[in-house]
């Protein structure tokens, strides 16, 4: 059985923004309350975490998370800043070793931000470990992945994907047939095949508008035709998406299979509809 839990939908600043600001999304609705992208996958007693923002200390707080994995899928600072926790939750909460996963350029990015937790690094083969702690009895296990290429974290088995994210790329995620696509507006068509029979999908939705790097309602409903998903859950929502509103929108175009995410969402991915 594989469960998933919305952690975060919310864009890079989250919803309110700092100061309290709302947008268009109504402050009486708590599904409009939106922390940084993350989400959790539980998966035979074994629980993976992807991407790790600047909410890390209430999402694991809120949804008693304590990961066994985390996946990072791009290096940008709503996706990673969550990293300066670790070395006080390994040492207190966690009190054992961490699995990390992310590709070479993320990796840069993350030494570039925290270099000091890559003060005593080993590096053995494709992985770099870190220790933490009195005798540094606590450690990082830093994995390079590349796109593509199946990996398995804990036990969870999953493939990584290419995703066209402005000037850069994000990875997606594929496990069975869930797919995690935050940060993204297209795909490249290497990728294409990873996103066929999908049961389940997690896809960006930060703006009304067309942007360079994210997705928007016409974008998504391209990617839907395109793929066909039985369920879509919309994530990286900034603060002119109000959750009823943008529900209503793809209801309205026939697409009701298409809603919104929202913090604490749970999805039981054996119940799927055939």
């Amino acid at each position: 059985m594989t469960k998933v839990t919305i952690l975060g939908c919310g864009a890079t600043y989250g919803v309110p923004l700092a100061g309290g600001v709302w947008g268009l999304c109504d402050p009486t609705n708590p599904k409009n309350e939106r922390m940084r992208p993350s989400i959790q996958v539980e998966q035979n007693g074994q629980s993976l975490m992807i991407d790790i923002g600047p909410d890390f200390r209430l999402q694991t707080s809120r949804a008693k998370v304590i990961p066994d994995a985390i996946l990072i899928t791009h290096g940008h600072w709503d996706h990673i800043a969550g990293i300066g926790e670790l070395p006080y939750y390994m040492e207190e909460v966690l009190k054992r070793d961490l699995n990390i996963y992310a590709d070479e350029r993320c990796l840069s990015f993350v030494r570039g931000m925290f270099p000091y937790l890559f003060f005593n690094e080993e590096t053995k083969g494709s992985t770099s470990i870190v220790g933490f702690g009195e005798n540094k009895q606590y450690r990082i296990f830093w994995h390079r992945i590349r796109a593509f290429e199946t990996i398995e974290a804990n036990g969870i088995e999953m493939l990584p994907f290419s995703q066209h994210h402005g000037g850069s790329d994000s990875l997606g995620v594929r496990i069975a047939n869930f797919v995690y696509s935050s940060d993204v507006k297209s795909f490249p068509k290497e990728s294409w095949r990873f996103l066929a029979g999908i049961d389940t999908w997690i896809l960006d939705c930060d703006y009304w508008k067309e942007s360079e790097s994210h997705g928007d309602p016409e974008t998504v409903l391209k990617h839907v035709d395109q793929f066909n998903p039985k369920q879509v859950f919309l994530t990286h929502m900034d603060e002119k998406m109000d959750y009823s509103v943008l529900k209503a929108w793809f209801a309205d175009r026939g697409y009701p299979q298409i809603v919104p995410a929202y913090d604490g969402l749970k999805i039981d991915l054996s119940s799927i509809r055939q």
